[in-house]
């Protein structure tokens, strides 16, 4: 289909192409098959470990930037082994919501759980939108900190 086109269509074809396609977390990370608020919880019960949460949409950019640099943060990759992680994606996201705060529709949002299963009230450098965490050292703070504190909620 390309060679019939003109050099110009074939490099705005190629341009859509690339430009369109997502960025995904990296296959190598530990993602937990969990993605409902309820099944995140049972794995956490069950592992005993605290739990990271990402809520993203492929068609927004800062998401898909958020996903790059996670896939590139190795000391963020470290820290993710101990926490179960979670990626809703598209419509799965919805159901994430911090209780009693206002439903959230903006993209990314960041969810953290400690080791019983209570969610954390972390929040983002935004305070408009407080769930919000635009890069990886962001997370990579947000995560050390839990690990600091023992994820107990009284102490974030």
């Amino acid at each position: 289909l390309l060679d019939t086109m003109p050099g110009f269509m074939q490099t705005l074809v190629l341009l859509l192409v690339v430009g369109c396609s997502a960025d995904e977390f990296d296959a190598s990370l530990p993602l937990s098959k969990a993605v409902s608020m309820d099944e995140v919880k049972s794995e956490v019960q069950s592992q005993k470990k605290p739990a990271l949460v990402f809520v993203t949409q492929t068609w927004c950019g800062a998401c898909n930037a958020l996903k790059k640099g996670v896939n590139q943060d190795k000391d963020l990759h470290a820290l993710m082994d101990q926490f179960v992680v979670a990626h809703a994606a598209g419509d799965a996201g919805k159901e994430w919501q911090f209780p009693g705060e206002s439903p959230q529709t903006y993209v990314p949002r960041v969810y953290f759980f400690d080791s019983s299963g209570q969610m954390l009230d972390m929040k983002g450098q935004n305070g408009k939108f407080s769930r919000f965490f635009s890069s990886s050292v962001e997370v990579k703070k947000a995560l050390k900190n839990i690990l600091e504190k023992g994820a107990r909620p009284d102490e974030l």
